[in-house]
């Protein structure tokens, strides 16, 4: 069409190559504007993230995954991103939703429910601060993803409660004896940790799965971390 001018947002114009059209595009104090708010934004939720790994660096160490950081960001701005009460720019993590961590997974390659095929039950009461694990009477190892040379597994359970506006924390981790891998299977026992009663931040309760060799009475953990598990199996936003 051998249109000049401009026609809404379209803009005709000639050429040496003949007759082009093209989007108008935003001025650049628009652009300048939109990237300063989803840098805003997104620095809040690295900043949360980061506070994450923190809070939980005790059960996150025996984990090898070298993406986690980058997906635990992502996941961060999606909290970030559900804030619907404040403008863009200004949304945050503690109007946002933070039960969206739950289900997220630490080891892209060894998802905790491909590692610990046995169901577990999950339970968070707030008004006494009480986060627990419990898992079924008996755990074969049909019900265990064993990876090559282990022998044992152990499960870990942390929970944690974190101010992501004053950057406060509180974690408490318990991780279970060494458990033997056998088709006879195993009793896990119930695993629980106390944080302060009757509080107002968000409380987040992981739960991981590590794999080990014994060697004369000694557990050595098997591919530095390839094959254990991490996963956030409960959250209470307030």
């Amino acid at each position: 069409m051998q249109l000049e001018g401009t026609i809404g947002n379209i803009t005709c114009y000639k050429t040496k190559d003949g007759y082009l059209a093209r989007q108008k595009s935003e001025s650049k104090a628009v652009n300048n504007d939109r990237t300063k708010e989803n840098m805003s934004e997104f620095a809040r939720a690295a900043s949360g993230a980061k506070l994450i790994r923190t809070t939980f660096a005790g059960i996150l160490s025996d984990i090898n995954d070298f993406y986690f950081t980058r997906r635990l960001n992502s996941e961060m701005a999606r909290v970030v991103k559900a804030d619907m009460g404040n403008p863009r720019g200004f949304r945050n993590i503690a109007d946002g939703d933070i039960g969206l961590l739950q289900g997220f997974e630490v080891n892209t390659d060894m998802a905790l429910l491909s590692a610990l095929k046995a169901p577990f039950a999950v339970s968070i009461d707030r008004a006494s601060g009480l986060m627990k694990v419990d898992f079924p009477s008996l755990i074969t190892a049909q019900l265990v993803a064993k990876p090559e040379g282990a022998s044992h597994f152990r499960l870990t359970i942390a929970g944690a409660s974190i101010d992501f506006t004053t950057g406060d924390h509180l974690m408490a981790q318990n991780a279970g004896e060494h458990l033997p891998i056998s088709n006879e299977g195993v009793t896990a026992p119930s695993l629980e940790v106390q944080l302060p009663p009757a509080g107002t931040a968000p409380l987040l309760l992981a739960l991981g799965v590590s794999f080990y060799q014994e060697v004369n009475g000694q557990f050595y953990l098997i591919g530095n971390g390839l094959y254990n598990a991490v996963a956030f199996v409960a959250v209470s936003g307030s």
